[in-house]
C-alpha cells in the first residue's frame, strides 16, 4: 500500500479561508457574496451563477483590520476557475478570481488581513 503524503502548499501568497464581504461588478450586474478564502493573488468565492471563464470583473472587498475598522478595496480580477459544488445542499460555483489590478496601498491592507489571520478558519 502506497502512504500518502501530506500535500504541501504551492501559492506564490499565503492565502487565508476567511469569510470576508465581496462585491462582484460586470456591465451592470452587481452580485455580493462572502469570500471562501482570500490571498494577495485573488479570491474564490460561492455564485448562484456561473461567470464566465477569462471574463474581466470588478471587485470591491470590505476587509476588517484588527481595530474593528473595515477598509474597502477595489480593483480588477479575471475568472480563472468555475465549478459546479454542492454547499449545505445547494448547487453553486466556485468561482476564483485572479487579481490583475490591486494599487499598493489596497495591496498592503489585504496582505495584513491575511497575515492577520494566520492561516484560521471561520
Amino acid at each position: 500500500m502506497t502512504e500518502q503524503q501530506p500535500s504541501v502548499e504551492r501559492r506564490a501568497h499565503p492565502r487565508a479561508r476567511q469569510t470576508i464581504q465581496v462585491s462582484v461588478q460586470h456591465d451592470d450586474q452587481s452580485i455580493s457574496v462572502a469570500t471562501r478564502d482570500v490571498c494577495a493573488n485573488g479570491l474564490s468565492c460561492h455564485l448562484p451563477q456561473p461567470l464566465s471563464l477569462f471574463t474581466k470583473y470588478r471587485f470591491a472587498l470590505s476587509v476588517p483590520t484588527p481595530n474593528g475598522e473595515v477598509k474597502e478595496i477595489d480593483g480588477e480580477g479575471i475568472v480563472v476557475r468555475v465549478e459546479e459544488v454542492e454547499v449545505e445542499g445547494e448547487m453553486l460555483f466556485e468561482t476564483a478570481f485572479y487579481f490583475q489590478q490591486l494599487d499598493d496601498g489596497h495591496l498592503q491592507v489585504l496582505g495584513d488581513f491575511v497575515q492577520d489571520s494566520d492561516g484560521r478558519q471561520d
